[in-house]
């Protein structure tokens, strides 16, 4: 009698518990239970026990939110892309952040668009020609305002004059790697088309872009960094180092579409949130060792003296606070105008929300980053 009155209160009970309680109710009594009746006061802390544990795991799903964000980037530009994932740190804010590997900035801007993605990072042209066609695309912020490229070309070439008639790789009109090479050719004083110089687009990544520079299809190409000196130690020819020439430009910028922004200010309050402190982790000495090895993995650099190098590169390109400046984007509205006449309708400030990162920036939070033991 004990023990079927035992297993009806258990019946009772599963009909109107959670998930996580019921799946506890339903485990079957063992063989030789001693038929007591089991006290009320025990049998309530059992069930709250399993309350409280289904409803904590419950409540602790809920507060992380999907969300898919995407690049084309793959250099060392992507450095705080590649800490936040390996430290996990989106998760601590909130974010269970999707990450996809898209083949050009232009399908990233479509994504976005349509919806599909939250946030991505593009270069700062494809962020103004999708203003020029009417998109809501603005940046948020910027990864990398320092100019850390190498324009590289094949052995046989040792000159700027040599390039005359030569193919020149870029992913894309517009792209970074597009501007980056204009911007070289500008300073060796040589205009593109009085030299004759043809603008190659290799579709994807900038490893696709090296693969072309070694199967010799092209004949030069803008590369970051670490990577653009292992290809000058390997007899490539450095017509032009960025790094010393100190210029500065928006590169890697955090683009949303304002209506997904005015939709969900939180998620990306989370994801800046998360990029702060992923370049808070960069910048300390005391994390060097990870951070090299981070980047030399994405990367596949070969060798400690690479890795060193990359390292050096990432931390001197990085600022504290990404924030993406409209003078910037003004500087490259004039680069860009030659290529794009429908750049004349836009304004490159109209381009840029400064409001999110400048609010977290007022909280408090980024100094309470740095401030971090």
């Amino acid at each position: 009698m004990e023990l079927r009155r035992l297993r009806a209160e258990r019946t009772a009970l599963s009909d109107s518990a959670p998930y996580s309680l019921r799946h506890a109710l339903s485990w079957p009594l063992p063989k030789g239970i001693i038929m007591k009746r089991l006290p009320v006061c025990f049998l309530c802390f059992s069930i709250f026990f399993f309350l409280l544990v289904g409803e904590g795991s419950r409540s602790s799903a809920a507060s992380v939110r999907t969300s898919n964000f995407a690049a084309s980037i793959t250099g060392e530009s992507m450095a705080a892309v590649w800490i936040a994932k390996d430290r996990d740190i989106f998760r601590k804010y909130g974010l269970d952040v999707r990450f996809i590997q898209m083949p050009k900035s232009s399908v990233s801007v479509a994504a976005l668009i349509a919806g599909e993605i939250d946030m991505a990072i593009i270069g700062p042209g494809h962020l103004l020609n999708a203003a020029s066609g009417g998109a809501d695309v603005v940046g948020v912020g910027n990864l990398v305002q320092n100019l850390n490229y190498r324009f590289v070309s094949r052995p046989e070439i040792k000159t700027p004059e040599d390039l005359r008639g030569k193919r020149v790789a870029i992913s894309g009109p517009g792209s970074v790697s597009h501007i980056i090479a204009l911007l070289a050719l500008q300073r060796l004083s040589m205009d593109p088309d009085q030299a004759k110089i043809s603008f190659i687009t290799i579709p994807g990544t900038e490893l696709n872009r090296r693969i072309a520079l070694e199967t010799k299809n092209v004949d030069a190409s803008s590369l970051l960094g670490s990577v653009g000196d292992l290809y000058i130690k390997r007899g490539y020819t450095m017509l032009f180092n960025f790094k010393a020439a100190g210029l500065t430009m928006p590169q890697t910028v955090l683009a949303v579409t304002r209506r997904t922004l005015a939709a969900k200010p939180e998620v990306f309050d989370s994801y800046l949130k998360g990029f702060v402190e992923a370049i808070a982790y960069i910048l300390e000495p005391a994390n060097k060792s990870t951070v090299m090895g981070i980047i030399a993995s994405n990367l596949r650099l070969d060798s400690p003296a690479a890795a060193e190098e990359g390292y050096k590169n990432v931390v001197s390109s990085y600022e504290r606070i990404p924030h993406l400046h409209p003078e910037g984007m003004k500087m490259l509205h004039k680069v860009l105008g030659s290529l794009n006449p429908k750049l004349v309708n836009v304004r490159p400030e109209s381009t840029v929300e400064t409001a999110p990162l400048t609010r977290l920036e007022r909280s408090g939070f980024v100094e309470s980053v740095y401030k971090k033991p």
